[in-house]
């Protein structure tokens, strides 16, 4: 299991997606991020949710993010990945990997509502 990201091949794009839930407020905020295969940031972006009921759901709704978001931006083939095993099947890498997506998500919480950057990543998130 590799803990360094990995690019797709040339067509693709890579998003990656992670989910951080606060279990007490039933609240959580998704973050994702958009890659081309030299790695430039082509998007990311978080979102925040309320109700949600667990921390699997939380993983579901950052998936479902994810890839909104990757077809929003027109984006035609996309490779997704994300750390929960059961939303995405048979990916076989180490959450370090995910680290980007994960700290965006983290940061939903301070922001208070979801958005989007276009080409890059927020402040403070090292790509």
């Amino acid at each position: 299991m590799s803990s360094k990201w990995l690019p797709p091949d040339r067509r693709a794009v890579k998003v990656s997606f992670d989910a951080a839930f606060c279990q007490h407020l039933k609240q959580c905020s998704s973050g994702v991020v958009i890659r081309n295969n030299l790695g430039l940031v082509m998007g990311s972006g978080v979102v925040l949710y309320s109700h949600v009921a667990d921390a699997f759901a939380a993983e579901a709704l950052a998936c479902l993010h994810a890839i909104t978001f990757a077809r929003d931006m027109r984006f035609r083939k996309v490779v997704v990945e994300g750390d929960s095993r059961t939303i995405v099947v048979k990916v076989q890498r180490d959450r370090e990997s995910n680290l980007v997506a994960h700290t965006i998500a983290r940061m939903g919480f301070k922001i208070g509502n979801s958005q989007c950057w276009v080409e890059e990543v927020p402040p403070d998130t090292v790509a």
